[in-house]
């Protein structure tokens, strides 16, 4: 079998993808590893330019941001048939060195897991969720139906019923839970071996791109960019609790056409 593709997005804030790109390499593990930018207008496309790890088998910058679920369906036309997929988005700091080994005990362990999510610091209190521990031989995972989308690791026959992300309604990572969870034989669930956290903000003081970044003299930072370009939080508002599943046709078809 091929080592599991990851998928890593990044738009602005290079002071967190600096940061949280190298967590992802700091580990034994082996893996594909596919860099998206979604066209981001601060420097890091230029601290992308100077990562080198032999794990990485794509940079890609699009022209212009075409939103991460684009993103993640580029990344997705590149794998083959028999890899594992993971996601991972910017503001993901794993904490967990050999992250991958971890995703891959539990799915060699419990087949019916078709989608897994790494877990980050309070999340369960903070979205009240009560998931069910299942356990077999010393190895664990909480069984839940509506994982986040920030890191995953997707079962390769999953892709088999439900094709691409789907990118005709916001919040993709509920629809993506609802769709393998009602229209496949596998469920979802979290890993806490998996330990993750999200930062929003970094510092210039603490920020590790400090000595290189082109913004300073503009008195500008790269997430005041990202704040005044995101959506995210309008969108959030309109559509929440909207999914759009159409059970007819679970295979999402698109108009794009990746290079």
């Amino acid at each position: 079998m091929s080592v599991p593709l990851v998928c890593f997005i990044t738009w602005n804030r290079v002071g967190l993808t600096v940061q949280n790109l190298q967590a992802l390499l700091d580990t034994t593990d082996d893996f594909e590893l596919y860099i998206i930018d979604n066209n981001s207008t601060d420097d890091t496309w230029e601290y992308l330019q100077t990562v080198e790890d032999d794990r990485i088998k794509c940079k890609k910058r699009f022209m212009e941001n075409s939103g991460v679920v684009y993103a993640i369906n580029y990344a997705l036309s590149k794998r083959k048939k028999d890899q594992y997929f993971i996601l991972v988005e910017n503001d993901v700091y794993i904490k967990t060195k050999d992250w991958i080994s971890k995703f891959m005990e539990v799915m060699n362990r419990f087949p019916e897991v078709g989608l897994l999510g790494g877990v980050r610091e309070g999340l369960f209190k903070q979205k009240k969720i009560n998931p069910k521990l299942c356990s077999k031989e010393g190895i664990s995972y909480y069984q839940h139906k509506m994982i986040l989308g920030c890191c995953n690791c997707i079962r390769p026959e999953v892709f088999d019923y439900i094709g691409y992300w789907n990118e005709e309604t916001y919040g993709a990572d509920i629809d993506m839970g609802i769709r393998i969870n009602d229209y496949t034989p596998y469920c979802t669930g979290y890993l806490p071996a998996v330990q993750l956290i999200q930062p929003q903000y970094v510092c210039c003081d603490q920020c590790l791109y400090k000595n290189k970044c082109s913004l300073v003299k503009n008195n500008t930072t790269c997430f005041d960019i990202h704040k005044s370009n995101s959506l995210n939080e309008n969108l959030n508002s309109s559509f929440r609790g909207l999914v759009k599943v159409n059970s007819m046709n679970l295979e999402v078809t698109f108009a794009h056409s990746f290079d």
